[in-house]
């Protein structure tokens, strides 16, 4: 009951409703001359550095999530919550603190940090050989490679253990937001979902939530959900135009600047080519800003099924509705508007069609 309370109270005190009035101290490198205050949005402030000291302060407005950072390292941004007067933030050693959301977020911070240094001394090895402009070796970019998910794989860990510690917190929707895409779905939607955590009832979890619904409409045995985007011509057309007509229908969320979905083409060409007079048609949703690129790459790679895109990349339509965040993605859904099977990838589509197209 104590839990429930504080989470109650916690998200009534950081609601839009209520001014919540912050201020902040920080330390930082004193070569540094400016400091700057970013929420998920974007920057929303900066100020002035004197002699490696600096200080926000303001309205929430009901948005709690902030990183601090300098003009010297804003790759190297520190975490914390706008939750009251008084909160410090120590740029050179990482930490925060000075109220209880930040109190309680600091050790976690500190836990993350050396996995977190870890993987940025890793990128700067896999970057060096491109600013050198030399051939990396296999051997090396695998170790490299594995060095940096092993390290990831801590992080994930700690974001789960973060979670499912603190549902009386805000300051967890940091890491759940940060690992969500690394960790499988179903752990998100526990995590986000059970113990009425604090941390999903501010404004900053509304992507998630809103993802987690898009996650839900591509369940295998769901019936499909609408949307509507225009094509090439900008005519608009619903996806329901394509769904049944007594055939299997892959939706093909992909985007031309992506290499990965490129691979895949050769695959779905191929799929398309052998069952498309036995019931099976392919639409693609894009997830492109750039017209000429959009359609250029439909003619290069030769694709000759339907095509829609509202060109708003991942604020597009159909990422919304389907929640997704990352491509290729596929969602195979059958004559009678079932999804049947996702993710199918390179030899697995085949695969599929051949067993339901017999």
């Amino acid at each position: 009951m104590k839990k429930v309370l504080l989470a109650a109270l916690a998200a009534l005190s950081l609601s839009p409703a209520m001014a919540q009035r912050f201020s902040i101290d920080g330390v930082c490198d004193p070569t540094a001359t400016m400091a700057y205050l970013k929420s998920v949005k974007g920057r929303i402030d900066s100020v002035a550095v004197k002699g490696g000291i600096f200080h926000f302060e303001g309205d929430a407005g009901g948005h709690c999530l902030r990183r601090v950072y300098t003009n010297i390292v804003s790759w190297d941004a520190v975490t914390l919550i706008t939750d009251g007067e008084h909160i410090t933030v120590d740029l050179t050693k990482g930490t925060v603190g000075g109220t209880p959301e930040n109190d309680a977020l600091n050790p976690w911070l500190q836990r993350m940090a050396p996995h977190k240094a870890s993987m940025r001394e890793v990128l700067k090895e896999f970057t060096a050989y491109k600013t050198r402009g030399e051939q990396m070796p296999d051997s090396i970019r695998e170790a490299i490679i594995s060095r940096y998910e092993a390290e990831e794989e801590q992080c994930v860990a700690l974001a789960r253990e973060c979670c499912e510690a603190n549902k009386q917190h805000i300051f967890p929707l940091f890491f759940l937001v940060d690992h969500a895409s690394s960790m499988p779905r179903e752990t998100v939607i526990s995590l986000a979902e059970e113990g009425d955590p604090a941390y999903m009832k501010v404004d900053e979890a509304g992507r998630l939530r809103q993802q987690l619904k898009g996650w839900k409409r591509q369940a295998v045995g769901q019936q499909y959900t609408d949307l509507e985007m225009p094509d090439a011509e900008g005519k608009m057309h619903k996806l329901s135009e394509f769904v049944g007509n007594g055939k299997y229908l892959l939706v093909d969320f992909w985007a031309s600047w992506c290499g990965p979905c490129r691979a895949e083409m050769p695959h779905v060409k191929a799929a398309y080519e052998k069952y498309k007079d036995k019931g099976f048609d392919v639409v693609g949703l894009s997830f492109d800003e750039d017209k000429d690129a959009w359609t250029g790459a439909i003619k290069r790679l030769g694709l000759p099924w339907h095509h829609l895109s509202d060109l708003k990349g991942w604020r597009c339509v159909a990422g919304e509705v389907y929640g997704i965040n990352s491509i290729p993605a596929t969602l195979l859904i059958g004559p009678d508007g079932t999804i049947v099977a996702g993710g199918l990838r390179g030899e697995e589509l085949e695969k599929k069609l051949s067993e339901l197209l017999k």
